[in-house]
């Protein structure tokens, strides 16, 4: 362990807490009828509202799509008849553009990282390397995995890119594939961002890239690029570096745009959420991830803060700043249990309930359940915390 009019005033803070309480569940707790009725249960004991499911992602097969044996166990129909008869919602949480990660690539040939290896997103230093290789390569693909592994702190794994027309009409029918099977009560989108400022740098986005510019070109300066172009696949983003922040984030808003579409035509009334960089400054320019606008045309319904590594003092900073620009959307917080102490986990849950924010999602049913990372009763504990009022 990603998914916005005038800024309006902070909403007044709600002494009855947040509205929307939630826990992030992974699809490995949906092996059984047994596992998911003890889950939705203790969830639903401890107060929770929400809970935010795991999907293979839209970029990936949807879980039965193709090949289903006849009765075999469905964890996704079995958690929303569970979750419903405990009136708590289940949302969808699918990864926009992530479609492998590090240290589980999937080798089944099906698979869409061996299908279409040429809607991968590349990083600049790779772009040189990688241009000369077939895209259908091993040796491509490879590479792009080694690379992932030795840079777990730039990605998580291999992601698709937003730029790619092909790419972003496939996430788009997954999505819309998953919605007619299932009926969510929301979507929570994660991973809608580049890795950070340094991808996508493959040799079609690049390409696209050049077409939209080139014509604006006077003919000259446009040969020059090109003859260089053939030599270095860097040319165009290095000369029109701004231009070429502008198209990449105006990608990603377009995939935004379109999943929105998806979810609001196959499921009317149900919210879209999305996990953003805390910092909308830092999203906009690492991240190539304008949530702002996002929230400003009505895209989303739901933002929310992804858990990480921050100090107390960060998180507050952090939630205040975003409660100032979130307008019409509601405000959520991620709270990383998994990595957090009791203690500092309660100490997150009160300032989110100060500040006054409409939801606060947990990270991860998983963890806060472990025994060997938390004492008994732990998730009992922090639903107790978050229906503590303010004030």
């Amino acid at each position: 362990m990603a998914v916005l009019t005038v800024c309006l005033a902070p909403r007044p803070v709600d002494a009855a807490g947040p509205d929307a309480t939630g826990l992030w569940v992974r699809q490995t707790a949906l092996v059984s009828a047994d596992t998911i009725d003890r889950l939705v249960r203790e969830a639903s004991d401890a107060g929770f509202t929400t809970l935010l499911v795991e999907m293979p992602g839209v970029a990936r097969p949807e879980p039965g799509a193709r090949g289903r044996r006849s009765g075999a166990f469905d964890g996704v129909r079995t958690l929303l008849t569970a979750a419903h008869r405990h009136k708590l919602e289940v949302h969808a949480w699918v990864q926009s553009t992530l479609v492998a990660t590090t240290g589980n690539l999937p080798t089944a040939g099906s698979h869409l990282i061996h299908q279409h290896p040429e809607w991968l997103m590349v990083p600049r230093a790779l772009a040189g390397k990688v241009a000369r290789l077939d895209v259908h390569s091993q040796t491509y693909l490879g590479t792009l995995e080694r690379w992932a592994r030795q840079h777990p702190d730039e990605m998580d794994g291999l992601y698709l890119s937003p730029i790619i027309p092909a790419a972003a009409a496939d996430a788009a029918a997954r999505l819309a594939q998953l919605l007619a099977r299932y009926p969510f009560d929301g979507v929570h989108l994660d991973s809608v961002q580049f890795p950070s400022s340094d991808f996508d740098y493959a040799r079609n986005a690049v390409a696209l890239f050049r077409d939209e510019i080139a014509p604006s070109l006077a003919s000259d300066e446009r040969r020059q690029l090109d003859g260089r172009a053939t030599i270095d696949p860097l040319t165009y983003p290095d000369a029109f570096p701004i231009q070429w922040s502008r198209f990449r984030r105006s990608r990603v808003t377009a995939l935004v745009a379109r999943l929105s579409s998806v979810v609001r035509r196959q499921r009317p009334g149900a919210r879209i959420g999305v996990s953003v960089v805390a910092d909308p400054d830092e999203a906009v320019g690492r991240r190539l991830q304008d949530w702002r606008t996002w929230v400003e045309v009505g895209f989303i319904d739901n933002v929310c803060l992804q858990p990480g590594f921050e100090t107390a003092d960060d998180f507050e900073r952090q939630l205040r700043s975003a409660r100032q620009v979130t307008g019409s959307a509601d405000l959520w917080a991620g709270i990383g249990a998994s990595w957090l102490s009791p203690l500092e986990t309660f100490d997150r849950i009160r300032t989110a309930n100060r500040v006054g924010i409409e939801g606060i999602m947990i990270w991860s049913y998983d963890s806060v359940i472990d025994p060997i990372r938390h004492t008994p009763g732990h998730l009992q504990q922090i639903g107790l915390a978050l229906a503590v009022p303010t004030r």
